[in-house]
């Protein structure tokens, strides 16, 4: 299969009726793409570049904000810290692991609203992120 970066992966779910692999029977048989959240560090959430947008980020939880515990503190793969704001719709128990993803929209002030998150443990080589 060819690379086709962090932009865009293909659809290989069978949700179309039988037709196996994700081949879109009204474009030629062509694969069906769709966009990925990008992928951010501390450093990339601050720049102001990514407000509005779906993300992705992964961090060492710090811990809640004392002023405040809908909001968390973190700190990214660039030793940047960075905030969470719980959405409060949304059933939350705490992180209950030491290292999270994030996925969520950018704020204008940097932080991020949470909508879903994913716990990798207590060990995680964040460089690798």
């Amino acid at each position: 299969m060819a690379d086709m970066g962090d932009e865009q992966m293909m659809d290989i779910s069978n949700n179309d009726g039988g037709n196996f692999g994700g081949m879109n029977q009204d474009n030629n048989n062509e694969p069906m793409i769709t966009e990925s959240i990008p992928r951010l560090n501390g450093e990339m959430l601050q720049s102001g570049e990514f407000q509005g947008n779906e993300v992705s980020i992964v961090g060492a939880y710090i811990g809640p904000n004392q002023a405040d515990n809908t909001i968390q503190e973190f700190q990214a793969s660039d030793n940047r810290k960075f905030t969470v704001k719980l959405n409060i719709d949304q059933p939350w128990d705490g992180y209950q692991t030491k290292f999270i993803e994030v996925r969520g929209f950018v704020n204008n002030d940097g932080s991020i609203t949470q909508n879903s998150y994913q716990e990798y443990g207590n060990e995680f080589a964040m460089s690798t992120w």
